[in-house]
């Protein structure tokens, strides 16, 4: 049992990823979904005889398709890497274009693109760079159609398709490397790495003993933070407001949340609700509090 144990947690990470998904591999498959998601008949392709048969027909197969997802495999020619953020240590997608793929028969249009950014070092970002030029790094995504009917033209096999995006990632030969939700936020691909919750900054409106380092006052609270943590996937920094009453912490909310999870956000808010400041007992009033993933 250990050593399965360990080699599932030393399994890469996939983000959002569907078991049920439909792989696109060839213009065939592209054709069929875009005929599926084309307008209503017209009266000229109207049988009068088989009008209602035709229609359930149509409506059945379009929603059989929006309510699939796919999987497309986009080689390295068919996107381009944005700018790169060096604080955040993330690269954008960049989404001025759409994404091509098999063999420029299809270009997918998907929403969100311009938000999505992977974490990526700066030696990872040459290293991919590198690969990408040589046609060694692949962007793999799973998304639904939208619903609309595909352009482009189809007797030459030229389709372009639009999409609500469910995960990004990055992949080489040998995996997944970096990996974005839904929402383009970026998530981490491995083992799960150990994190901790940071204070960076305390501020108040209270009258208060003056401290060196503001973010004593909250030191108490640091196991509790840290406990929120556990199992997250990405980095990022939040602020925090709260009222103050006999030097206690209450109506704690989060007001800036960078990691975009609310589960990680509902935990910091009860790990801080009822924290004592340190260094003031009954003083009232209220305040922010700034506090980074690590």
């Amino acid at each position: 049992m250990i050593p399965l144990l360990l080699t599932l947690l030393a399994a890469p990470y996939v983000a959002a990823a569907r078991t049920d998904a439909v792989p696109l591999t060839s213009e065939d498959q592209v054709r069929e979904l875009c005929a599926a998601l084309r307008t209503p008949l017209g009266p000229s392709e109207l049988d009068p005889v088989q009008t209602a048969a035709q229609r359930q027909r149509v409506d059945r197969l379009r929603s059989e398709a929006v309510s699939r997802t796919y999987r497309l495999s986009v080689p390295a020619k068919g996107f381009t890497f944005g700018r790169y953020r060096p604080e955040q240590q993330e690269i954008e997608l960049e989404g001025s274009r759409p994404l091509r793929a098999l063999d420029g028969a299809l270009s997918l249009d998907l929403a969100g693109i311009n938000d999505v950014a992977f974490q990526a070092s700066p030696r990872e970002v040459r290293d991919w760079k590198a690969r990408k030029a040589a046609g060694d790094l692949s962007l793999v995504v799973q998304f639904r159609p939208s619903g609309d009917p595909c352009a482009g033209k189809a007797v030459a096999g030229i389709f372009r398709l639009s999409g609500e995006p469910l995960s990004w990632q990055i992949e080489t030969e040998a995996g997944p490397v970096a990996a974005a939700d839904e929402e383009g936020a970026p998530l981490e691909v491995g083992p799960p790495r150990i994190h901790t919750m940071r204070i960076e900054r305390v501020a108040l409106d209270v009258e208060q003993p003056v401290f060196e380092d503001a973010r004593e006052r909250l030191v108490a609270a640091q196991p509790a933070l840290d406990r929120c943590a556990h199992g997250v996937r990405r980095t990022g920094a939040m602020v925090v407001a709260f009222a103050v009453q006999g030097g206690r912490l209450r109506d704690v909310q989060v007001v800036m949340d960078a990691l975009r999870d609310e589960s990680v956000a509902t935990c910091v808010a009860q790990a801080l609700s009822g924290a004592q400041l340190r260094g003031i007992d009954a003083a009232s009033g209220r305040g922010t509090a700034s506090i980074a993933l690590q």
